[in-house]
């Protein structure tokens, strides 16, 4: 039989003083069979930390359980990852035979280097928590273990505008980062949707900037000042709003990082923040954590480390069922984890966990917690697992009594013999029951099971006693088919276009990709948010749209400004919060954009070149930059300039950044290495940068078309 959850997750904890002492191979011997998974994280890194406690706990108990019964112990592959060849890193996972991967940590390591993860065939489980970080995996092999930013930017709005009843806050961004972006968007999206936007966002990322921010900052009158992003700004910030007299609320979402305390001249008492678990939390589960954790590693753990432990308690129960692993992560509900109750069947997909709570540091610099939060719900904040209703044991069978053992992985539990009643639960495999009646046949076997009688077939179980010495129960009346119910109207929300101006996008110079947003449904839609992260630099965008009535088409604008050159697909997500309840779910909700970005162009056109005549690209008679000579079947370049082959380019996907030194670095190029279509990279005697499409060469001539870029 199952047991309340929180006390089987005491019980399973219990014993790590003890487990973590022995051997793992000496509990579970050498022959057992093995499932490993990859950690991409240093060797003691907080992804690999968190992980190696629940294996150790895991095997010195048994080891995980397939779903037929067989016992796997778990090994961690553990593989460091460097932003230089994080890629090729991550891919020499793929011939390591593993069933899942944890990591990478952060939003960036997960968005550059997503089509390689995705290629390992496995789940994914990232601690990575920017909004948009699941939206661009197509696979639906990304999980994400944490709850996202939006998530704890809500909590934080909750705790600042309801229980204190804030009003004047502005926002600050200390840095360039995707993950800071995030953070600030998810609260300001929040904080709206309170009816209390923030009053201004500021971005102050270097020293200067930071500065001046200080200083509107604290003569602005203002009750609160959220901060996101690098923990010394953070530090600075905060010591120099107190040096200026300001007195109201400060929040920054890495409140226990040493190095915004050390910056922060002892100034970070009284710091609010959101995380997804804190070490002071007092309910059971994470008491057991922390204190097996400092055990082993002799420190304190944090959120990254709770998430990463949950994580391999998910997989051993997705291990457990029948059936993929990917599916089995997606379907699982109620498991209860270190940082709460996780419930990925109710989540969004990708999610495994909406719990949040929101501390302030206190005097001496503990983190208190002052609420917590599974999605919008407000929980107690030392009983973040709620507990459930589960089956009493049944007692030992004796002369005078009939048990049954579940044979299956799950069992149907009905309200009467036959599959035309309905399920009143599921009982799981070896949980037992007392017999309280039978079918006349002794087909079907009734037990008592949340408070009424509770039907199974018998011919599933294991059946120890004499049936014929239970009551026959008559089976109650077979019930009627309900009536298809009639479809509510409901809202849909989509995106119908995109228009991008400029187009191509002028780098250094702000974009308005303008979105046509509609309402297909029946029923009218509340408020929500439509956002897209762009590449190459990462730009968050978002947008608050006003409800829409049945039919209903607005237009709404993502703007930002770019400083890479190139072409680039986004995917703009409507609704990203799931604020709305849509008839169609949230499948609909995402659009596709293609976009290029580019230098201005100066000059273009086409040209014929015959035997030995040059092309100045400028047209200002200065200088040349080009020379066909066919009797050598070259072209040539004229003093400083340069030329290349720019492979797997048209004339209209290049772009200035393309046309570079490393590349275009040639003299001259012979009439071989290149054919009609192809896309040839100048960089002029006078340094700017062109390129050239081959329209054709006849003989003796090459004719051409060409641009030039402004520097």
């Amino acid at each position: 039989m199952m047991r309340n959850r929180l006390t089987r997750f005491a019980a399973r904890m219990g014993f790590i003083a003890f487990l973590t002492l022995l051997s793992i191979n000496f509990v579970l011997g050498q022959g057992s069979p093995v499932f490993r998974i990859g950690v991409l994280d240093d060797q003691n890194g907080p992804i690999a930390n968190g992980a190696r406690l629940a294996v150790r706990e895991i095997n010195a108990n048994g080891g995980v359980q397939g779903a037929d019964g067989t016992s796997f112990i778990l090994e961690l592959i553990i593989q460091p990852i460097s932003g230089t060849d994080a890629a090729n890193t991550i891919a020499s996972l793929r011939d390591a035979s593993l069933i899942a991967v944890l990591g990478p940590e952060t939003d960036a390591n997960v968005k550059d280097n997503l089509q390689v993860l995705e290629a390992l065939n496995v789940p994914v489980l990232t601690s990575a928590m920017g909004d948009t970080t699941l939206t661009e995996a197509e696979s639906g092999r990304l999980f994400r273990t944490r709850a996202p930013q939006l998530l704890q930017g809500r909590a934080l709005a909750n705790i600042l505008l309801g229980d204190y009843q804030l009003q004047r806050i502005a926002t600050v961004q200390l840095d360039n980062e995707l993950e800071t972006s995030a953070g600030v968007v998810g609260f300001t999206i929040s904080a709206s949707g309170l009816n209390i936007a923030p009053q201004y966002g500021l971005q102050a990322v270097t020293d200067t900037a930071l500065a001046d921010a200080i200083t509107q900052l604290a003569s602005s009158n203002l009750e609160a000042v959220v901060a996101y992003g690098e923990p010394q700004q953070a530090g600075k910030l905060i010591a120099g709003l107190r040096e200026a007299g300001y007195t109201g609320q400060f929040v920054y979402n890495q409140a226990d990082d040493p190095i915004f305390r050390s910056s922060s001249q002892g100034e970070y008492a009284g710091t609010f923040a959101a995380t997804t678990w804190p070490y002071t939390a007092q309910d059971e589960a994470s008491i057991l954590f922390r204190d097996s954790y400092i055990q082993l590693y002799g420190e304190l753990p944090g959120a990254i480390e709770a998430a990463s432990y949950d994580s391999i308690l998910l997989l051993a129960a997705a291990i457990n069922r029948p059936g993929e692993l990917q599916a089995n992560l997606a379907q699982l509900d109620n498991i209860e984890g270190v940082q709460g109750s996780l419930v990925p069947a109710q989540l969004q997909r990708g999610e495994t966990s909406n719990n949040v709570a929101v501390v302030q540091v206190g005097e001496f610099g503990a983190p208190q917690v002052i609420a917590r939060f599974a999605g919008n719900e407000r929980l107690d904040i030392n009983i973040p697992v709620l507990p459930t209703l589960i089956p009493t044991v049944a007692a030992t069978p004796t002369p005078d009594g009939v048990v049954i053992t579940i044979k299956q992985v799950k069992q149907n539990i009905r309200s009467g013999p036959s599959t035309a009643y309905d399920v009143l639960g599921q009982a799981s495999q070896n949980e037992q029951y007392q017999v309280v009646g039978a079918t006349i046949d002794n087909t079907w076997v009734v037990i008592q099971y949340r408070g009424t009688l509770g039907w199974l077939a018998t011919y599933l179980l294991d059946v120890f006693g004499d049936l014929s010495t239970v009551p026959i129960i008559a089976p109650p009346p077979t019930p009627t088919p309900a009536p298809t119910p009639t479809a509510v109207p409901a809202p849909d929300i989509v995106i119908t276009a995109a228009t991008i101006n400029p187009s191509p996008i002028i780098v250094n110079q702000p974009f308005v990709i303008t979105l046509t947003v509609q309402n297909i449904g029946g029923a009218p839609s509340g408020q929500f948010a439509v956002a897209a992260t762009f590449p190459p630099n990462n730009i968050y965008a978002a947008s608050i749209v006003p409800p829409l009535a049945p039919g209903q088409t607005v237009l709404t604008n993502l703007s930002g400004t770019f400083t890479n050159t190139g072409c680039y697909a986004v995917v703009a997500v409507a609704d990203l919060n799931n604020d709305v309840n849509e008839a169609a779910g949230e499948n609909n909700n995402i659009f596709n954009i293609n976009y290029c970005i580019n230098k201005p162009i100066i000059r273009q056109g086409n040209q014929t070149l015959n035997a030995g005549d040059s092309l100045d690209l400028e047209g200002n008679a200065v200088q040349a930059d080009l020379q066909w000579s066919a009797a050598a079947d070259m072209l040539n370049a004229f003093g400083s300039a340069r030329i290349g082959v720019l492979p797997g380019v048209t004339l209209e996907t290049v772009h200035y950044d393309l046309i570079n030194a490393s590349v275009i670095n040639q003299t001259s190029l012979p009439r071989t290495s290149f054919a009609p279509g192809s896309v040839i990279g100048v960089i002029t005697a006078d340094g700017n940068r062109g390129a050239l499409r081959v329209d054709d060469m006849s003989g003796t001539q090459l004719r051409i078309t060409f641009v030039l870029y402004q520097n």
